[in-house]
């Protein structure tokens, strides 16, 4: 009876010997994916805010842009209404933008047709032509700033499974304060649930980019 009694500490002891370890190595693991998680949620917040930036600098030459186009339609109109052909070509050859002049055949066009030019505002191949790069900025933004939450959302996930590897490390750790077999039974039933609880996080989550990186292996 005496060495059924030790035989059943001994496997106690080391079932909580191993649930010691493998949540101790659980517990760094969750610390350093957290740590890279959160650096690359600030990292791409940094980077989202920087895009931003720059979509304000590119909505403010569009605005420019759109500001210059419609001045130079006016001169050119004049130009037009007066019949003075060399100040047409001057305003053509030197002061239209390129990527407007498309535009103005086509005001002129319809002018000598007849029809009444559309707004410039109210051109949407002309506008959306402006403000492409601003927009296509402003999604990239974004973007960034998704990724960023995700990143963030899975550092605190790590967290909290590392807070339930503590809890897992605290069942293991009180069992040799106990005498009581079913007491001690217990504590490692409730610390082997908690570990599986967590280990199921784990499998979900995914793993930092660069993390083997840190350890030599690619």
């Amino acid at each position: 009876m005496a060495d059924r009694w030790r035989a059943r500490d001994r496997l106690l002891e080391v079932v909580a010997v191993v649930l010691l370890g493998v949540a101790t190595v659980g517990t760094a693991w969750c610390a350093l994916q957290s740590s890279l998680w959160s650096g690359e949620s600030d990292r791409v917040t940094a980077s989202a805010a920087s895009q931003r930036v720059e979509a304000n600098r590119l909505f403010g030459v569009a605005t420019q842009a759109l500001s210059y186009d419609a001045s130079m339609v006016s001169d050119y109109a004049q130009a037009v209404a007066t019949g003075n052909e060399k100040l047409q070509l001057f305003y053509r050859q030197v002061l239209v933008r390129s990527g407007f002049r498309p535009f103005l055949d086509e005001w002129e066009k319809d002018v000598a047709e007849g029809k009444l030019p559309p707004n410039l505002l109210e051109d949407e191949e002309y506008v959306s032509g402006l403000m492409a790069p601003y927009q296509q900025k402003l999604a990239e933004a974004d973007a960034s700033s998704d990724r960023a939450q995700a990143a963030g959302r899975t550092s605190d996930l790590y967290v909290l499974t590392t807070v339930l590897l503590a809890v897992s490390l605290f069942f293991a750790g009180v069992t040799a304060s106990f005498r009581s077999p079913t007491m001690r039974v217990l504590l490692l039933v409730g610390g082997l649930a908690t570990l599986a609880v967590a280990t199921g996080h784990l499998i979900d989550l995914p793993v930092a980019a660069g993390t083997f990186s840190l350890f030599g292996l690619n």
